[in-house]
């Protein structure tokens, strides 16, 4: 029942055309969010704001689950970019460019918390980039939300 929700959402999200977070999930095996075994992919839309709660986040489990999750991105001119991540418990952002490179990351909020929103700023030439945006429920009430509060940059299907 949950696999076929999940495959419809995906549908949807590629028959639109619409770029998406790629979300791989795993297991995790310690209070510090390390992943262990891998469970599959789903995806989610460039903003979300997924509330689990204390239900089932993904593939039947509700507690010491986590992803990494990958989605392309065009910066369309030189642009001074905001955006807003919350997570309950952790989560870490990084951007890097089209040659690898590492060029932002976010990580003082990887760690056991309430729902806690932050806020990552940075500037991004021309070009196309990749956000990654890693999350980790240890135990009890999860939600995890990404959102673009400014800059000239839009979602790419790759």
């Amino acid at each position: 029942m949950v696999l076929k929700r999940l495959l419809e959402r995906a549908k949807k999200l590629v028959s639109r055309g619409s770029a998406y977070w790629v979300r791989r999930w795993y297991t995790v095996s310690s209070i510090k969010g390390d992943f262990e075994y891998y469970l599959g992919d789903t995806y989610a839309p460039f903003e979300f704001d997924d509330v689990w709660g204390l239900g089932e986040v993904a593939f039947g489990i509700k507690d010491k689950i986590g992803f990494t999750s990958e989605l392309t991105v065009q910066a369309l001119d030189e642009t001074a970019v905001s955006v807003e991540y919350g997570c309950d418990d952790g989560a870490r952002f990084f951007v890097y460019d089209s040659s690898g490179n590492l060029i932002y990351s976010k990580t003082d909020s990887w760690r056991i918390q309430p729902y806690t929103k932050y806020r990552a700023y940075f500037v991004l030439k021309k070009g196309v980039y990749k956000f990654v945006f890693e999350f980790y429920e240890w135990t009890a009430y999860a939600r995890a939300s990404f959102k673009v509060l400014s800059g000239k940059i839009r979602p790419i299907k790759i």
